[in-house]
């Protein structure tokens, strides 16, 4: 080794996929680690040409071997800086650690090909940027794993058998991109388009008890059906049957209450959460695009603020447990913490298990101030989405009370025809709604509306 690779003191090759990440590793890691981005794929399928499509066919079918990689835009001198400063800082051992998901297995398994002239070649896995999971996972360097990597080849070759067409024929339109998966989602959305471009609205007729009377209101709907699939008993088609009611409730003079009753419950707080959770409570609470919040997602994640946003499990690691649960203790005292943590566990059976859910990084979780102050404001608005849900999904259930009136002209002559029904429910103990309630704002304004 040369004087200038002692003075460096660097035997470790790290590489990860974006810029910000290798930053942010960096600093953890100090001198005895050279840490670079690859940026992403360095090899991919060729995306153009007839002949190429036909070679990934005939591939697809096993009649030829699989087509050749080539190298993505810019990604060849990305690979050459990489060996030349790896050679110059005396790197004889290479990490890998880009995404923990099976694009960053197959980007890993290029690099490993492509940078084994530098030394052996190691796969590193995280599921936070922190120095104490960073760490951890340098102890337990391994292989790539190539069964991941084979499902990433398979999702590939989709993009480029079918995506990638079906995405010519969505720009000829003015639509979005698709990929393997949109193809057939954009045949459910245009088939429910037909649907609703054919649709006849039906009325339908709802009597109403109000403090200032009856009311007879007409409506329109293509679904007379509750969530269970059973005929709404509130509705009727029929106009005659409508006007009867109502005129017997006009002439009924006063109303009696007919039957009461209250029963307890109890709700459980949802699990931490998942890709499509998070994706689904942003766009309700904040109204944003899953490419907006995926984007600020990954600039949290590679600030190191919270764990691997691209996951299907819902399970959290000891430490997390403990950090959420010295928290609730803290912040909202002892009532609110169950004697023994919430476990929770994915209901889909190919779920990634070995990831965690998406929560707040490391030992100590950071308040939500101190992120908006470092990253800015929308950061902090998605922060604070799983900041809330990690705590509640460590809290005790809500507990509450179900009430049911009716209300009727008992002893008419149409009676079956003039009763009223209606609901309410009234929380004694909030529980885990004091951290997160779904689709509201403010949990505080909230807690009345949840069953």
């Amino acid at each position: 080794m040369s004087r200038e690779q002692r003075r460096c003191g660097v035997t470790r090759l790290l590489v990860v996929e974006s810029g910000a990440k290798a930053r942010t590793i960096q600093r953890y890691l100090g001198k005895d680690f050279l840490v670079r981005a690859c940026r992403g794929h360095v090899q991919d399928l060729p995306t153009e040409g007839k002949e190429g499509r036909k070679a990934m066919w005939a591939a697809a079918d096993g009649e030829l071997p699989a087509p050749e990689w080539g190298y993505t835009k810019g990604a060849e001198s990305i690979i050459r800086k990489l060996i030349a400063d790896s050679r110059k800082s005396g790197v004889n051992e290479v990490l890998v650690a880009t995404d923990p998901d099976r694009e960053g297995e197959f980007i890993a398994w290029r690099l490993a090909e492509l940078l084994g002239s530098l030394g052996a070649v190691k796969r590193v896995t995280f599921n936070e940027i922190t120095k104490t999971a960073i760490a951890a996972a340098l102890e337990e360097a391994g292989d790539v794993d190539i069964g991941l990597v084979e499902a990433a080849m398979i999702r590939r070759l989709m993009d480029r058998l079918i995506g990638f067409r079906g995405s010519r024929f969505c720009r000829s339109w003015n639509l979005a991109s698709m990929g393997r998966v949109q193809t057939p989602t954009l045949g459910f959305v245009v088939e429910r388009e037909r649907e609703i471009e054919a649709f006849v609205p039906i009325p339908y007729w709802e009597v109403h008890l109000t403090a200032d009377g009856v009311e007879l209101r007409v409506q329109f709907d293509d679904d007379w059906r509750d969530s269970k699939g059973k005929k709404r008993s509130d509705r009727t088609g029929d106009s005659k049957n409508a006007e009867s009611a109502y005129t017997a409730m006009e002439a009924a003079g006063s109303l009696v209450l007919t039957a009461a009753s209250v029963e307890g419950f109890q709700k459980r707080p949802r699990p931490p959460f998942t890709t499509d959770t998070l994706l689904a409570a942003a766009g309700q609470r904040l109204s944003w695009r899953p490419a907006r919040v995926m984007r600020l997602a990954q600039q949290l994640y590679e600030a190191g603020h919270i764990t691997y946003m691209r996951t299907d499990s819902v399970t959290l690691s000891g430490e997390a447990i403990a950090a959420a649960r010295s928290l609730i203790k803290e912040a909202y005292c002892d009532p609110y913490l169950p004697s023994k943590p919430r476990m929770y566990k994915s209901k889909a059976k190919n779920a990634q298990e070995a990831h965690e859910a998406i929560r707040p990084a490391g030992d100590r979780i950071a308040p939500i101030e101190e992120i908006r102050k470092q990253l800015g404001q929308d950061e902090a608005k998605v922060y604070e989405l799983i900041w809330k849900r990690t705590m509640a999904s460590q809290m005790m259930d809500a507990r509450g009370r179900r009430m049911s009136l009716r209300v009727g002209n008992v002893g008419g002559p149409d009676a079956e025809q003039a009763v009223f029904q209606a609901g309410g429910n009234v929380i004694d103990f909030p529980g885990f709604l004091r951290a997160y309630v779904e689709g509201a704002d403010d949990p505080s304004q909230a807690l009345a509306d949840q069953e």
